[in-house]
């Protein structure tokens, strides 16, 4: 007998044993919180220091004493805390809302997952989502991380299962993900060059020209948006600081030779330039050598989300599914659906992900690498499931011989 042979077709029960145990460890979270480490709630809710600005300014545009104009890359979440507040209920309602839309986007992650590879990878994508500690914490926190997570995943199950009637709302999501967080416009710009390559791919030239003069027309108020979000962010500064961590220097200091780590010492050639596209490529073209030791650096530290500051316990837990993601991952993108446009968004945006990174910080937290964590367990269910498969056949061989 081989694992092949074993039904295992009832999907439907997977799925409900999977979110009934979800919910079983979010209800255990909310009464043990003291139990984790630096993950005490407040009546139900985590705060960080974004979450204090967040509300705050919330209030501020009740108040009359702000303009929703004023945020012009963080508007969608303010405006997201705008009808709690209005409406004085307790926060701990966002955090009913993020859990009840991260449940939507599982069933979409299993439905996506189901249409690239098998059902059963999508029940294993599920159970990585949901079962995920540091993502599923997430929804406990007023912050912006979950809402643009379940957004995306949303984003790309429409995508997938694409109707000229979910235009609509694919634009609406958009826009969404772009006024939450920053880094949203890189859906945009993936799903931009994933048309081009459809439209080329299918020779469909008289498409692809109207295409190329919207783009042309569009090029000039996506560089002010660029620039304004460069403004923000600030990331000339980020650039110029040599940080890899945020908060931890890889300079030559004090803490760098206590932990053992790697100390870098840089000095970019930095001629006063300013925050907009053309002054960071000059910078980056004149700081090409150093900058690029910096860029993989930030780029390694993302990927690999453990810290030298966590502790072994937490770095261990960390680079176990790290193990297990990547490994799936490599094979999953082998056997990915070729020249699928939303399987091409999806590798465009982590790719854009992995680059704004490089040209700003990895976290200190290993939240950034969070936003396209969901998207990269999708082609990993599927290496997951394959070696499952293949090391079950091996052991029921043995038992049969």
């Amino acid at each position: 007998m081989t694992i092949n042979k074993i039904k295992l077709d009832n999907y439907n029960l997977y799925i409900f044993l999977i979110y009934t145990l979800w919910i079983i460890s979010i209800i255990s979270y909310f009464f043990l919180d003291d139990f984790v480490k630096a993950g005490n709630l407040e009546d139900g809710v985590k705060l960080g220091n974004d979450s204090y600005f967040y509300l705050r300014e919330s209030k501020n545009i009740l108040n009359g004493e702000a303009s929703i104009l004023d945020y012009k890359s963080k508007f969608g979440y303010i405006l997201f805390l705008i009808p709690f507040l209005y409406f004085d209920l307790p926060l701990i309602c966002v955090v009913f809302l993020q859990i009840l839309l991260t449940a939507i986007s599982a069933w979409c992650l299993f439905k996506i997952t189901s249409k690239y590879f098998c059902k059963l990878s999508g029940i294993i994508c599920v159970a990585l989502f949901l079962f995920y500690f540091p993502l599923q914490i997430r929804n406990f926190y007023i912050l912006t991380e979950m809402l643009f997570i379940d957004i995306s995943i949303i984003l790309i199950y429409l995508l997938s299962y694409f109707k000229r009637a979910y235009l609509p709302l694919i634009f609406l999501l958009i826009a969404a993900l772009i006024s939450i967080r920053p880094n949203g416009i890189l859906f945009l710009f993936s799903i931009l060059i994933s048309v081009f390559i459809f439209l080329y791919r299918y020779k469909k030239y008289l498409y692809l020209l109207g295409y190329l003069v919207v783009s042309i027309i569009l090029i000039f108020p996506i560089i002010n948006l660029l620039n304004s979000y460069m403004t923000d962010l600030n990331l000339i500064n980020s650039l110029n600081s040599r940080g890899i961590i945020w908060g931890w220097s890889f300079e030559h200091n004090q803490i760098c030779e206590n932990t053992g780590v790697p100390c870098l010492e840089i000095e970019f050639i930095n001629n006063n330039y300013q925050n907009n596209i053309f002054d960071i490529l000059r910078f980056i073209s004149i700081n090409f050598i150093e900058f690029f030791k910096i860029f993989f650096l930030k780029a390694f530290w993302l990927i690999l989300r453990a810290r030298p500051y966590y502790s072994d316990l937490h770095n261990y837990y960390i680079l176990f599914f790290d193990l297990i993601l990547y490994i799936g991952l490599i094979y999953g993108l082998v056997k990915r659906p070729k020249n699928n446009f939303s399987v091409n968004v999806i590798l465009f945006f982590i790719f854009f992900s992995i680059c704004l990174v490089g040209l700003t910080f990895a976290d200190w937290s290993g939240r950034f690498s969070l936003y396209f964590l969901p998207l990269i367990m999708i082609f990993s269910s599927y290496g997951i499931l394959i070696f499952t498969k293949k090391i079950l056949n091996t052991y029921l061989s043995l038992i049969n011989s």
